[in-house]
């Protein structure tokens, strides 16, 4: 069976198992926790399979497959017959334009902000918690999510009028929103969607507790 090395705690490694739930394939795969905040990455076993320790990793057959957006697509165009991704070449772009947008500067400006906060989280004997909570004005965070504010204003999803890839892998860095503080009232457009796809069984199906 093809399996998933991956863990919920980790907002890249929801995605693939928001994907298999969403698509009801969870009986099809088997999900392998590798807690990576607890070493698990560097284990031989697993370093044999992804010499880079990095989750999520999926083994599917003679295919070894990293990189979370890469996972979703392939998840769904192989077992979900593309319910949740487009073959029309502009619906593809356009789907592909928010994969590469969320993976090059929405998770990188969330991460800038909330690393501190999720890392005591996650390791809180190890790690102090920061000395001021999340900078939701800092700079760069702030015109991205003006710039998802504007476009989802009026859309019920991200792309294409219907769910896709593309909006678990946004609402992905999300998953740490709730604790961390987020502002939801200045993003009214935001919020609603969020609460859209937190309805969706995938997205609901594989909370974790941490983050709730």
């Amino acid at each position: 069976m093809p399996t998933l090395y991956t863990t919920a705690l980790s907002a890249n490694g929801r995605k693939p198992l928001a994907v298999i739930e969403e698509l009801g394939l969870r009986e099809r795969f088997v999900v392998r926790e590798v807690n990576v905040y607890r070493g698990a990455g560097r284990a031989p076993w697993f370093r044999a399979i992804n010499p880079a320790g990095k989750i999520p990793t999926l083994v599917d057959g003679d295919l070894t497959l990293v990189e979370s957006n890469a996972i979703m697509l392939y998840l769904d165009e192989v077992y979900g017959d593309g319910r949740l991704s487009a073959e029309e070449p502009r619906e593809r772009a356009e789907l592909m334009r928010w994969l590469f947008w969320e993976a090059a500067q929405w998770q990188p400006a969330i991460a800038r902000v909330l690393s501190p906060f999720v890392a005591h989280r996650l390791l809180p004997d190890a790690i102090p918690p920061p000395e001021q909570p999340p900078q939701w004005s800092e700079e760069g965070l702030c015109r991205l999510l003006a710039r998802l504010e504007e476009h989802l204003d009026g859309r019920a999803w991200l792309v294409l009028g219907r769910r896709t890839v593309a909006d678990f892998a946004v609402a992905a860095m999300m998953t740490y929103f709730a604790p961390a503080g987020f502002p939801a009232a200045k993003y009214p457009a935001i919020e609603r969607w969020y609460s859209q796809v937190a309805e969706l069984d995938g997205w609901s199906r594989t909370a974790h507790p941490l983050w709730r």
